[in-house]
């Protein structure tokens, strides 16, 4: 015998429930009716049959049963949606019979009778797994379109009219956040690979990395289309971001980053928050250049910081200029009006020598025989200068070197995001 709630609104997520005997039918309805569509069968066939046709977040199959198993039926689900999340019931536990249900996908395996705060618990963990799924499979479908876009034959052909620069630009700030999503998502396989399920601290491990991969994919788009304005030569509203915000996101990117090598990264943040007058996934790609060669700047372990600070008086232009261990990048086209943000980037390594000094800022020039291609830090200075910004290296051998960059500032407004523009 089916039975079926009423219509169900559409909002609530399916629960399909398949077990021939009704008493179990009956009590899951009526645990779960306010919070699932319950489509209730008695046999496989007609699992699968409902399935085909309509989409099932979450199903409490019954393993032995007349006719097809509920093993059987574990299978023809998962292939029908391998992204249904499956929960295992039986009188009659074996741990061959657990172990093969585990295998084939279900997120857990529970023995009849089941208590109440058993069963909710199980199928509150089931539905966490089906949403975090959908979020992976939903980044992984936007990284696809990216890479279309990207590959896309008319862009390629605009992009070989454009310069040389610009185009190896792009490639050099979409790899920071690609980094940080293959490291994450190489994270996240082995997490999931070795667990059968996920729960309490686990479970929000996994929640949080796969909201990083969101934001990173996030970050690779609003890379794009960055770029594309520029090709394409359309203005946009000026943008602006808050600064204190794009710290803790720099924060949280640098987190497992491969170039931290054992050290630390420590922010100081402002102490009353301003919005910087730029993009906030170019403030970002500024930010990571900076700290990332900071970190490579020597194999041992050490402590960078990123320090921010607000200025409400113009800064002393006139006592700007270079030396053998300073330089200053875009003072002919810097706005020094007030308020102005500060940022700086400070290392603990080696110092850079006079020489190198003079050639840091030109595209292609690297110092890293294996790993660097010469564009972060001329990547940094045309993203300031284009925002009328300064940037200002000061360095002693053997003792450091503190990169900073001054950017036009104003109040933040509700609408400040690290990802507006």
């Amino acid at each position: 015998m089916t039975t079926t709630t009423a219509p169900a609104t559409a909002t609530l997520p399916t629960l399909l429930i398949v077990d021939d005997e009704e008493g179990p039918r009956h009590s899951l309805r009526m645990v779960f009716k306010q919070d699932f569509n319950i489509h209730a069968v008695d046999t496989g066939d007609k699992a699968l049959e409902f399935a085909k046709g309509h989409p099932i977040q979450l199903a409490i199959l019954d393993i032995r049963m007349a006719g097809k198993t509920g093993i059987d039926v574990l299978r023809g689900l998962k292939a029908i949606d391998p992204h249904v999340e499956v929960i295992m019931l039986t009188a009659y536990e074996t741990i061959e019979t657990a172990r093969q249900a585990l295998r084939l996908g279900a997120c857990d395996y529970l023995s009849k009778p089941f208590d109440l705060s058993t069963i909710r618990e199980a199928v509150t963990r089931a539905l966490h797994l089906r949403r975090i799924s959908e979020t992976v499979s939903s980044t992984s479908e936007r990284l696809q379109a990216l890479t279309e876009q990207l590959n896309d034959t008319a862009l390629k052909e605009e992009m070989s009219r454009t310069t040389t620069e610009i185009y190896a630009g792009a490639l050099h700030d979409i790899n920071n956040p690609l980094t940080v999503i293959t490291g994450y998502v190489e994270l996240l396989r082995h997490r999931l690979d070795s667990v059968g399920s996920l729960h309490g601290a686990d479970l929000q491990a996994v929640r949080d990395d796969v909201n990083l991969l969101s934001k990173q994919v996030s970050t690779c788009s609003a890379i794009t289309r960055r770029y594309l304005r520029f090709v394409n030569k359309r203005s946009s509203h000026a943008p602006e971001v808050s600064v204190n915000q794009v710290l803790d996101d720099v924060q949280t990117l640098m987190r497992n980053h491969p170039s931290l090598r054992g050290g630390q990264l420590a922010v100081k943040h402002l102490d009353r928050d301003t919005a910087g007058q730029i993009g906030g996934t170019e403030l970002i790609q500024i930010l990571l250049n900076l700290t990332v060669n900071a970190f490579q700047s020597t194999e041992k372990p050490q402590t960078v910081w990123i320090t921010a600070e607000r200025y409400d008086r113009p800064l002393p232009l006139e006592s700007f200029r270079d030396t053998a261990d300073e330089r200053f990048i875009g003072l002919e086209s810097f706005g020094n009006s007030v308020p102005l943000v500060g940022l700086s980037v400070l290392d603990q390594g080696p110092g850079i020598p006079r020489d190198v000094l003079s050639r840091i800022f030109e595209p292609y020039f690297t110092t890293k025989t294996h790993t660097g291609t010469g564009l972060g830090l001329a990547i940094v200075t045309r993203l300031v200068r284009h925002h009328h910004g300064l940037v200002h290296v000061k360095t002693r051998l053997g003792e450091g070197t503190r990169f900073s960059i001054y950017l036009p500032g104003k109040e933040p407004s509700n609408s400040s995001s690290p990802f507006g523009s």
